[in-house]
């Protein structure tokens, strides 16, 4: 079956990634589970197929204008089954203040959450004091970031997974920290 995807040469980075998410959710696709393929040339990262090359088109023109980036294009392949998964992470801001670290999910994020699993208690914020939070990233490494996640999510590491996993992001966007699902190698 010949299906399409958009990307880019070399792969994209992680603030062309949260663009190529955004416009998939704007459009109204839940990124959460959906028809995918590892991102071409690297396997970075799951991207979306679409099995018509109109719909591609579309997508990667709309890319291209919100971006102001022309190197985006559609890719085609073969494939013998759809792989459904997600593609893109749960995210999880992080404010800082004098006092400490404020984490939170953003809208895009819970609501994905909401959709999935109704009846998960979601946390509004999770503070943290820069004393508490160096001593705790000293003692337990990278599980840290899991329990942040869990502790906002009320989600378990299954169904965290199943949502595509998460990252932490700076407030300049930047990624500080990831945990998602192994992309296999093409």
């Amino acid at each position: 079956m010949l299906v399409f995807t958009v990307t880019k040469p070399g792969g994209t980075k992680d603030y062309e990634f949260e663009a190529y998410t955004q416009l998939l959710e704007d459009i109204g696709i839940d990124v959460s589970n959906v028809p995918r393929t590892p991102e071409p040339g690297t396997n970075k990262r799951w991207l979306y197929t679409w099995t018509k090359r109109e719909e591609a088109e579309r997508f990667a023109r709309e890319l291209r204008i919100r971006t102001r980036d022309r190197t985006w294009y559609i890719y085609p392949f073969d494939t013998e089954a759809e792989d459904r998964g997600p593609v893109a992470p749960l995210d999880i801001n992080s404010v800082y203040d004098a006092q400490g670290i404020t984490y939170y999910l953003t809208p895009t994020s819970r609501e994905r959450i909401i959709n999935a699993y109704p009846h998960t208690r979601l946390s509004p914020s999770l503070f943290v004091s820069n004393e508490t939070q160096a001593g705790i990233v000293r003692d337990h490494g990278p599980t840290w970031w899991t329990q942040v996640c869990k502790l906002l999510t009320g989600l378990t590491d299954v169904q965290i997974g199943a949502l595509g996993g998460y990252r932490v992001l700076l407030p300049d966007g930047r990624v500080w920290h990831e945990e998602m699902p192994e992309v296999p190698a093409a």
